[in-house]
Order: structure tokens, then C-alpha cells, then sequence
């Protein structure tokens, strides 16, 4: 099952002129007491984004706490399952409304877009109305009975 994962433990390698003693001992402590490897929630960031961008240090932590908030969350859907024995269905079920985000913005998008195209078409229904009316005098607002604006 380990191999179906594909995921290496090989980390690049860092010239160590480049970070400074301090430095790496900061980072040490604190991926200590971060749920995930920083350099690797770094490592999947980097790897998505298409131009070259400096990641801040408070974006990598937002980013590692966030998936074990995730993880979390997923974690404690899966212990509701009656089971003893947690398959990869019960892990599914339980990250479903992770998965499904995109999905969802989709469906959200193809519902607007087909409001918009259904407003556009009432606009014009509407405006044929309107040309084909006589002219009609205008109601006041609360009255039952049409005033005559024309006259002086």
C-alpha cells in the first residue's frame, strides 16, 4: 500500500552558507511543533504555483495548520463510523466535502450564468410590453386610481 502512495521522503539539499545556524535552529522548533513537515507543505506549494513568488513564514504555518485542521475535521468524521476497521470508503465519505468544493463552485457558476442569460431574456420580454402598451397613465403609489399627469 506504501507503494501505491508514490510519496519520497528525499528532501533537496540545502547549502548550509545559506541559512544560518540561528536560522535553522528556529525552524527546527518550530516544525516540532507543527502537525506536517514544513518543507514538504512547502515543497506541494512550490510545486503549484507557476511563477517563481517568496512564500512568507505565516503563510507556510497557515497552510500547515490548516491541513491538520482538515485532517482533523476528517479524522473525527471517520471515529462516527460504527466500524473498528476504517477503509479508504469510510475515508472518502468523510473528506467528501473537501473533494467536492470544485464541484460546487461549478454548479454555483453554471446556476449564475443561467440566471443571467434568463434576466437578460425577461429584460427584453419586458421591453416588448412596454412598446407594445398605449401609453397607460401612470398609478400613484398607494392609489387604486390612475392619475392624469398631462393635465395642467
Amino acid at each position: 500500500m506504501a507503494q501505491d502512495l508514490n510519496i519520497s521522503n528525499q528532501q533537496p539539499a540545502v547549502a548550509d552558507n545559506d541559512i544560518e545556524p540561528e536560522q535553522l535552529n528556529e525552524e527546527d522548533e518550530e516544525s516540532e511543533q507543527l502537525p506536517f513537515p514544513n518543507a514538504r507543505v512547502v515543497k506541494i506549494i512550490r510545486e503549484t504555483l507557476k511563477s517563481e513568488h517568496q512564500i512568507k513564514k505565516d503563510v507556510k504555518l497557515a497552510a500547515n495548520i490548516l491541513l491538520s485542521d482538515i485532517l482533523t475535521d476528517i479524522s473525527a468524521s471517520m471515529d462516527a463510523e460504527p466500524y473498528n476497521t476504517l477503509s479508504i470508503e469510510h475515508f472518502n465519505k468523510a473528506a467528501r466535502k473537501y473533494k467536492e468544493i470544485g464541484l460546487n463552485q461549478k454548479k454555483i457558476r453554471r446556476i449564475k450564468k443561467l440566471l443571467e442569460k434568463q434576466r437578460a431574456e425577461l429584460d427584453e420580454v419586458i421591453a416588448e410590453i412596454e412598446l407594445d402598451l398605449p401609453d397607460a397613465p401612470s398609478m400613484s403609489p398607494g392609489s387604486k386610481v390612475p392619475t392624469n399627469q398631462s393635465t395642467q
